[in-house]
């Protein structure tokens, strides 16, 4: 009687781990959509600390709720750190330290036979009468920076979840090394850097573009996207993000990462072209994503030799 009582309890018991894990996933999933409504919209500007304490405390409390499914924490972590590093970008312009833009431009003439690719490339390529083919293109694709990464980490999340820890230590360790820099070496970008007078002949590209679709809607979204600090040109983490996105699908699909690798360089032309890097910001991305990658490679190995080392039951 006994036997037949527990066996007729299986099915139930089954059904309530399925509907745990499914609320498990939905909640996740509305975790992510709101905090990325609260990142996108520019809400959380007025009060960017009392933002990031109701974020942090409703993580905190959904995380018991998220073991019920394998590494489904990692989704509205990965979110919640970009929050943290939105918030925290959007202060780097205020410790004090001056924002330069010599020593950039200095390092570039030595570099590039006394010029400056920035310079260089709108002097023979852009015209601010004829809005081009050339124009458009490399807007967009600066702008698919803002949702390409998070859709790639999205479907890994969402299909292939085993991957997505060392999916998030790349971007997050990417986005958190130019952090640092951004606080110790606040830099003048191109466009800000010509509008200073320390830079002449160049343009902020992307205005001109933006202005052709509709002021208003470019503004809107500039504002919502754009975190207030002008300043964070060193490194480029449109550039540092995008070669981490590559190097982690260059270690599990070869063929994707052809595509990934010209997509980088893309964005790197469009970076300096448009007058939002200079082309030492780009390569400094680049470092900080190969020395994140790398240090995520060591972590890996060591994982797997403790893994090893564990000696196997009889």
């Amino acid at each position: 009687m006994t036997l037949t009582t527990r066996n007729l309890s299986l099915p139930g018991l089954r059904s309530r781990r399925e509907a745990g894990k499914m609320l498990a996933v939905a909640t996740a999933i509305g975790l992510i959509v709101a905090l990325t409504l609260d990142l996108v919209t520019g809400r959380w500007v007025g009060a960017p600390w009392l933002h990031l304490a109701f974020w942090v405390l409703c993580v905190v409390a959904w995380l018991p709720f998220a073991r019920r499914v394998k590494y489904l924490q990692y989704g509205p972590l990965y979110v919640l750190g970009l929050f943290v590093y939105t918030i925290l970008r959007s202060f780097a312009d205020k410790t004090g330290i001056a924002p330069r833009a010599e020593y950039v431009i200095d390092i570039e003439e030595k570099i590039f036979f006394g010029h400056v690719p920035t310079a260089w490339l709108q002097q023979h390529l852009f015209q601010p009468a004829n809005i081009g083919v050339l124009d458009w293109l490399t807007v967009q694709v600066h702008w698919s920076y803002f949702f390409l990464p998070h859709l790639v980490g999205l479907l890994i999340w969402l299909f292939r979840r085993e991957l997505f820890p060392r999916y998030l230590f790349m971007v997050m360790g990417t986005f958190y090394m130019g952090l640092v820099l951004y606080f110790l070496l606040p830099t003048v970008p191109p466009w800000l850097a010509a509008d200073y007078g320390t830079l002449p002949g160049v343009s902020r590209v992307m205005d001109y573009v933006g202005h052709q679709v509709d002021p208003a809607t470019y503004q809107r979204f500039y504002d919502a996207l754009g975190v207030p600090n002008a300043v964070a040109a060193m490194p480029s983490l449109h550039m540092g993000v995008t070669f981490a996105v590559y190097l982690f699908m260059r270690d599990l699909y070869r063929r994707l990462s052809w595509a990934l690798l010209v997509y980088s360089v893309m964005m790197g032309f469009s970076l300096v072209y448009l007058g939002e890097h200079y082309t030492v910001d780009v390569l400094v991305g680049m470092v900080c994503a190969v020395l994140v990658h790398r240090t995520s490679i060591l972590w890996q190995r060591r994982s797997q030799t403790r893994t090893a080392a564990i000696p196997s039951g009889d």
